[in-house]
């Protein structure tokens, strides 16, 4: 099965360590954190620490990075040949869209884990199953396999 896996970049060790893991299960996996699985480059928000300021900057300006537009570009086209999305909240809005995205495009999605205190999304009701831990994917991979048959 094809897996992209979408996240905070805070959890790039986690992201790792899961793809890493379902690997081992024989899953192809697209994790963004791992510059072997991208042709593009992609840049870790610690990059660019000015963050956006309405005051100081022109959004569509701010966004004009080449290097943003290849990174998402190359998120997009791995989320449309996924057969599995998987979000790992908690997590900020780019992982989120990219979980929608796949939504969009008809792919089988999984939340793990739980937002914030005091954040919820009443559209991750959308998600194929609302997963409380990582430990929890493999044995519900194994028991919904014939989803993706």
């Amino acid at each position: 099965m094809n897996i992209y896996i979408s996240a905070s970049w805070k959890k790039r060790v986690i992201v790792r360590e899961l793809a890493q893991t379902l690997r081992a299960h024989e899953h192809e996996v697209f994790d963004f954190t791992d510059p072997d699985c991208r042709k593009s480059y992609e840049a870790p928000p610690e990059m660019f620490p000015e963050k956006f300021n309405p005051e100081r900057h022109n959004y569509r300006e701010y966004l004009n990075r080449p290097e943003w537009k290849a990174a998402v570009d190359e998120n997009r086209e791995a989320i449309a040949q996924a057969d599995l999305i998987i979000l790992l909240l908690p997590c900020g809005i780019d992982a989120t869209a990219d979980w929608a995205l796949g939504i969009g495009l008809g792919k089988r999605t999984i939340i793990v884990g739980h937002p914030h205190k005091g954040e919820s999304s009443e559209v991750h009701l959308w998600a194929d199953a609302l997963l409380d831990g990582i430990d929890d994917i493999l044995p519900w991979l194994e028991y919904n396999y014939a989803l993706f048959l």
